[in-house]
């Protein structure tokens, strides 16, 4: 118990050592805080006054164990001359604690930046806060040397493999920090390939798809090692999976090499209006195994990137982004059919989201049973907003416009014709017959004939 940090302190209580001690931690953390507010403030460039919230997580971080880590290196820097003449319990003590603040704040930063939306997480960080600060507790009190002597009196076999608790849990540390290392550090990366300006969507994804695949492989790679797992192990796990991928795993396989050729053939792009079996939207996602496709009103479609790379895919965005939309128009035989035509373009381009070139264009396709069939063509370059809401205003207005000229639309009109038995009587009903216009000209038609 003697060699103990908390045996140390008790025994330096009586001795002046302690106030130098003292001195020194709260000098630290005095310039740390002082060097970390000028640095903040001269950052935030607003005269003094701080911003109340910060830009982004890293910026929080950045703020929260910044003066922690000024300290901590203060505090480092001022241990070493100082325990050559004086007792440093105190400032031992005062660096775990840093040390302790700072790795529960990075590795909490580092889980967040990799899992960004989990209800776990919340749990999660508050067992690394206990575990963390209980290891500190244990080194301070000198039981970490028991507690580690009764973990690996613990024997544990894994079929052939014999191991102690100890053992195994410092395996399973080592791997998920490697992992979360791993994990993180593809997260920054793809962050920093997003923001890039000299490469396509596309390629971004990919890269950061494959950049993100990679570090993982190595993160557990690097993990199983520290762990004192035998690699060469995984060479049966390798033949082993080999051979599900070649029967039960093939088409998940298939999934995940399809995302990699859309992403490397660019033949679909984050944006794009696609059509693909009987569904229509906008490609939000595309991600190594399928593409969620959003629809118009919200509902997404999870989408094989199998089935994208198999069946034919109209992508609508492709080269040209402009859309075509048809409105279909009647008038009256008694209408100018020029003035009509004029009406309708004008209506087209008056719209703040049809495009001028090419310009609106309406045409007389056909003399109906009541009146002119025009059809009425105008493009525009922004689909993903919507098409039925441009068509509804361009009607809207093409309606005020024809009530203001005075052109009519026409409606299905229908000859009623009477026929009685008998000479018909004035007041007296008798028994009719209708019939369309369309009978009655057959009717009469064969009696001409007879």
């Amino acid at each position: 118990m003697n060699t103990t940090l908390l045996a140390h302190l008790l025994k330096e209580l009586r001795e002046p050592a302690l106030i130098w001690q003292i001195i020194a931690v709260s000098t630290a953390l005095l310039v740390a805080g002082l060097l970390h507010y000028g640095l903040r403030r001269r950052k935030a460039g607003l005269g003094g006054q701080l911003k109340d919230s910060l830009a982004d997580r890293r910026t929080r971080v950045q703020a929260r164990i910044g003066w922690q880590t000024m300290a901590l290196l203060l505090l480092g820097v001022a241990y070493w001359p100082l325990s050559k003449y004086i007792h440093t319990s105190v400032i031992q003590i005062a660096l775990l604690l840093l040390g302790t603040f700072i790795a529960v704040r990075l590795i909490v930063f580092a889980v967040r930046s990799v899992f960004t939306q989990s209800n776990w997480l919340a749990s999660f960080e508050r067992w690394i806060a206990i575990s963390l600060w209980g290891l500190m507790a244990l080194f301070v009190t000198g039981l970490n040397i028991e507690v580690w002597e009764w973990l690996e009196s613990i024997k544990l076999r894994v079929g052939n493999i014999k191991l102690s608790l100890g053992e195994g849990l410092l395996g399973a540390v080592s791997l998920l920090l490697a992992i979360l290392v791993a994990l993180w550090a593809g997260s920054v990366m793809e962050s920093r390939l997003m923001k890039a300006t000299t490469l396509g969507l596309s390629t971004k994804v990919m890269l950061a798809r494959a950049a993100k695949a990679l570090l993982l492989l190595v993160g557990v790679l690097l993990g199983l090692a520290l762990a004192g797992i035998d690699l060469t192990v995984l060479s049966v796990f390798g033949g082993a999976l080999g051979v599900g991928l070649g029967l039960g795993l093939q088409r998940i396989a298939s999934n995940y090499v399809s995302g990699f050729i859309i992403l490397l053939d660019r033949s679909l792009k984050i944006g794009d209006l696609i059509t693909v079996d009987k569904y229509y939207g906008k490609v939000t996602q595309i991600n190594t195994r399928y593409t969620v496709v959003q629809a118009f009103d919200a509902s997404e479609a999870i989408i094989p990137n199998e089935m994208l790379v198999s069946t034919p895919v109209q992508n609508h965005s492709y080269s040209n982004r402009n859309t075509r939309i048809k409105l279909a128009v009647s008038v009256d035989y008694h209408s100018d059919v020029e003035k009509v035509i004029s009406l309708l373009e004008q209506c087209a381009a008056a719209h703040s989201r049809v495009v001028g070139d090419p310009a609106p264009c309406a045409q007389l396709v056909a003399f109906g049973a009541d009146g002119f069939e025009l059809e009425l063509y105008f493009w525009i370059a922004d689909p993903e907003n919507g098409q039925g809401n441009v068509r509804s205003d361009v009607a809207r207005e093409v309606w005020k416009n024809f009530v203001h000229a005075g052109i009519q639309i026409p409606f299905p009109q229908r000859e009623i014709r009477i026929q009685t038995a008998g000479k018909p009587r004035t007041g007296e009903s008798s028994a009719l017959r209708l019939r369309e216009d369309s009978e009655a000209q057959l009717s009469d038609k064969h009696k001409n004939a007879l």
